[in-house]
């Protein structure tokens, strides 16, 4: 998928594998930005014009799950990150089914 695309600095021999508009949720607010997935993290950087910048990197081998959540209570377009700690990152994005198998699918790819 080809967007005006945010840049971000990528790692050597990474990759961007899908990306699409999005918002994070950061400090209870709904950022938006866009939401990366490398084939080695999962990328959120808030656009140049929002007040609440930030950028948030999350390497794959962080990740122990993906699940569907609804975002202010009613609204089944979420997407939850679970991490290994206990930690969760929420983001709202169009196309959640396919960004949970894709992650689902890379996860599976660098834990073999």
């Amino acid at each position: 998928m080809v967007l005006n695309s945010i840049k971000v600095a990528l790692a050597i021999e990474e990759k961007i594998i899908f990306e699409e508009g999005a918002s994070h949720f950061h400090n209870y607010i709904a950022v938006g930005g866009q939401l990366k997935l490398t084939n080695q993290r999962v990328i959120f950087k808030s656009s140049n014009s929002n007040n609440y910048q930030h950028e948030i990197y999350i390497p794959l081998n962080q990740i122990d799950n993906v699940e569907f959540v609804k975002t202010m209570f009613s609204n089944p377009n979420g997407l939850a990150l679970m991490m290994k700690d206990g930690q969760m990152e929420n983001f709202i994005v169009d196309d959640k089914k396919n960004w949970k198998a894709r992650i689902l699918e890379m996860l599976s790819q660098t834990a073999a």
